[in-house]
């Protein structure tokens, strides 16, 4: 907000007169300031705009959640003025996802948004209705929000000679219920989550489907229609999308950006679920629409969102935005001529080569993690990383086991050795760090010193002890309910969705949302309460310094947790000495061989593919200790130092 675009500042002169007069007149402080903030809200109602407050407020509520943001790439979209079409994945944090993209992108993004969430329910979900209608979301109306359940249940399903299968009905009504282009998904049973596209309804007890009816179910991907039997169903109705597309085409002609999440829902899953083809048919279909003038402008921009613990209070994130490309005139031409799959694969092609670019993919969570450690073993004791050089070193070892895992034995047993040695920092209650930090010799740090250094620690804690209790104290009803609401929602979420694990996607949205709901009512009552048992003084300086005064015991509770966990170290280190040396020792091990395997199978040009677009200054910091050449001069070069195996040492302690 422009200081030049400011209006009606005399009622910021009227609002402070206004609270000093009454106070002159011994109208009391309360009701004086109330009646100047009553004139201090008129003026920002004049010069503040809905989406600004909502903006600001969510900002806020990232601040907290989160320990760190960080951005890359960012800064090179928000100088521009043209179109763009952000492809926004993995979509792993339900309404967090859209909240760091307005932390970390300065200009407005218009996000689509399944239109049953921008519906008022009456409920705590309306909290998120009022954000997304005040942020100007786009709707879309999805066939699963709005599915029905059919009468009776599909008997049997069986092919016919044309490819095409008859679905036999029992107790249906397919004539009144269903139209062709609907679909019929499987409610229950062995083949639930299978479903079929109608092609023609023949009568109330038979509907011809299209090919590769019921093919894969939520239990079994082999499942076939023969499996179908006496099952319970849903009818997902065709939804006509014409006026969505159109509103997006539009805001795109005039220069608005778009944000889209191409896989749909929200997951928990640690790699990337199939994306849409609609980011495809809104680019083309724009393009097409609006001609030569739009596409010459158009950018399509690959945002990969990477959450460390997203789903857990004070987590952290980094936000990678890609390179921008542009849709080529061929591609245009080719959807306007009517090969629009052909043209529509193209792009989505493209689409997912820049998300894969800007997120590290891992076919299981065990795999992610198995990455993540690999990642610390390769680098260096002594430095610490940006989130940027995490991920984007991260990603490279993803590419390069992926690439050279099922053809090379050793990279599977270097694999199966990080996993052993995962699970022991896991038994132990230890990180890799900690493990690190213990010395390569028993005698770096004797049981006296260790002993020392305990105590020391010990007293730490019950200095941020001190600091955050109060704090705790206070919260403790906000964090009871959160957490049993928002694990509550993750069942709930689990039960009704095909893709969802554990239902982690959605506990960091609900967790924020309690937090929205009660932590104004909880404030409020604790003010009376302060009233009633002391005065109106004390109520008023607790009412605006007592949410200070939470911030710091959050702060003093992330110190206290971060001394808590190198008590189990030490303790190690005092009572099993021979445990300690044998983590160490197997640490060093996987260092030598992480290293030697990168220098052996040649990954360091994935590595050099895998950085981050807007890391390092130049291409040579992370991959050339890959590589074993002295790397350009970089923060992470310098780092860099020669080992006494002859290889070149990653980067430090992170």
């Amino acid at each position: 907000m422009q200081i030049s675009s400011l209006r009606r500042g005399y009622l910021l002169w009227a609002a402070a007169g206004t609270s000093a007069t009454l106070s002159v007149y011994d109208f009391g402080p309360i009701f004086s300031t109330f009646c100047g903030s009553v004139v201090a809200a008129i003026w920002i109602v004049s010069n503040v705009t809905t989406r600004m407050l909502i903006v600001s407020f969510l900002n806020a509520c990232v601040d907290i959640f989160f320990r760190q943001v960080g951005i890359a790439g960012a800064h090179k979209l928000n100088i521009s003025d043209g179109p763009l079409l952000l492809a926004i994945a993995p979509h792993a944090n339900q309404f967090i996802d859209p909240m760091i993209l307005l932390k970390t992108f300065e200009r407005p993004v218009g996000f689509l948004c399944a239109a049953k969430s921008m519906r008022y329910k009456r409920g705590p979900s309306d909290i998120i209705a009022f954000f997304a209608n005040g942020l100007d979301c786009v709707p879309v109306e999805r066939p699963q929000d709005i599915a029905k359940v059919g009468p009776g249940a599909i008997a049997k399903v069986a092919p016919r000679g044309d490819g095409t299968f008859a679905v036999h009905g029992a107790g249906t009504a397919f004539t009144q219920t269903c139209k062709a282009g609907d679909q019929l998904l499987i409610a229950a049973g062995p083949c639930k989550g299978a479903s079929a596209k109608l092609v023609e309804i023949t009568s109330d007890g038979l509907a011809i489907a299209a090919k590769n009816a019921f093919s894969g179910s939520d239990a079994d991907p082999e499942s076939s229609p023969n499996d179908v039997a006496e099952a319970p169903y849903k009818m997902l109705p065709k939804v006509d999308q014409h006026d969505t597309y159109t509103a997006i085409y539009d805001r795109l002609d005039a220069n608005g950006i778009v944000g889209i999440f191409p896989e749909g829902g929200s997951h928990d899953r640690a790699s990337l679920l199939p994306l849409k083809a609609g980011i495809a048919v809104m680019a083309l279909g724009a393009c097409q629409r609006h001609g030569e003038a739009l596409r010459s402008r158009l950018r399509v921009v690959a945002v990969g969102l990477n959450y460390f613990s997203g789903h857990r209070f004070r987590s952290r994130v980094f936000v990678d935005y890609g390179e921008p490309f542009e849709v080529s005139a061929e591609l245009v031409q080719r959807y306007a001529s009517g090969d629009k799959r052909g043209a529509g694969d193209a792009l989505m092609a493209e689409i997912l080569t820049a998300i894969k670019a800007v997120t590290v993919q891992a076919p299981s969570s065990d795999m992610a993690e198995t990455f993540w450690m690999i990642r610390r073993l390769y680098v260096p004791d002594g430095t610490r990383l940006t989130l940027e050089e995490k991920v984007a070193l991260t990603r490279g070892f993803a590419a390069s086991i992926e690439r050279d895992g099922p053809a090379h034995a050793e990279v599977r047993d270097v694999l199966e050795r990080v996993r052993h040695y995962h699970g022991m920092l896991k038994h132990y209650a230890l990180h890799d760090r900690q493990v690190g930090r213990a010395g390569a010799d028993d005698d770096v740090l004797d049981r006296i010193d260790a002993m020392a250094m305990l105590s020391f620690r010990s007293f730490l804690l019950v200095i941020y002890a001190v600091v955050m209790i109060p704090g705790i104290l206070l919260a403790s009803p906000l964090l009871m309910l959160s957490d049993v609401f928002s694990r509550y929602k993750a069942r709930v979420a689990v039960a009704g969705s095909r893709v969802k694990l554990a239902g982690r996607d959605v506990l960091a949205t609900w967790k924020v949302v309690c937090g929205i709901v009660f932590i104004p009512s909880l404030h409020a009552a604790y003010t009376a309460a302060v009233w009633r048992m002391w005065s109106h003084r004390e109520a008023v300086a607790y009412f605006f310094f007592m949410p200070f005064v939470s911030y710091t015991s959050i702060v003093a509770s992330e110190s206290f947790l971060s001394v808590f966990r190198s008590i189990g170290p030490l303790y190690v280190l005092i009572t099993q000495r021979g445990t300690g040396r044998e983590l160490r020792e197997t640490r060093r091990a996987l260092q030598t061989d992480v290293r030697a395997l990168a220098n052996k199978l040649g990954w360091a040009e994935i590595i050099r593919k895998s950085q981050s677009h807007n890391a390092f200054g130049d291409a040579g910091g992370l991959a050339g200790m890959a590589a074993g050449a002295p790397p350009a001069r970089t923060r992470l070069a310098d780092a860099a130092a020669s080992t006494s195996d002859g290889f070149i040492s990653p980067l430090p302690r992170a």
